[in-house]
């Protein structure tokens, strides 16, 4: 059964369009995109060979689990947070919508407000190193939280992420 429905917080404020049908299948995935993620942190954890790590990370069947699984754990902070993160949504969304459209789906780049998001959510340091398209190709840091010991490092050219091994 498909239902819109407007989700009332305690504040009386409306916080999205929700689509139950949308809801329940993300929810059946949810079990097989944690354990694909958690098979990969054990993996990690066993301090396998470089070859090893990279042959899982590249499998696009494992990598695009863990990239499900980052995006619903952005997703679900940001809407945990919503009162914080309305403030930095544009064109009139909730959150929720936000989501949905933003950070839920695959084929949608991420942005600052993703990065916060997960930096919190996984309570860990972030650095990203923005690629300038001007000239002298010069590269921008940011540390997510500010201030912060950045123990995950990634490179941002327009349109991607990618991980730096340092």
């Amino acid at each position: 059964k498909m239902a819109d429905e407007k989700q009332v917080s305690s504040q009386g404020e409306t916080e999205g369009v929700n689509c139950l049908a949308y809801d329940e299948a993300i929810m059946a995935q949810q079990d097989r995109i944690q354990q694909e993620f958690m098979d990969l942190i054990e993996l990690c954890e066993k301090q396998q060979s470089l070859g090893e790590l990279l042959s899982s990370f590249n499998d696009q069947s494992v990598s695009d689990y863990i990239v499900v699984y980052l995006r619903l754990l952005t997703s679900g902070y940001l809407q945990r947070e919503h009162v914080f993160f309305q403030h930095f949504i544009e064109g009139g969304r909730s959150v929720k919508e936000f989501c949905q459209q933003e950070v839920e789906p695959m084929s949608k780049e991420s942005d600052h407000i993703h990065i916060i998001a997960l930096a919190q959510a996984l309570n860990v340091s972030i650095l990203v190193e923005y690629m300038d398209r001007g000239e002298g190709g010069t590269v921008n840091n940011h540390v997510f939280p500010e201030g912060s010991e950045p123990r995950i490092f990634l490179l941002y050219r327009p349109g991607h992420y990618d991980i730096l091994y340092k």
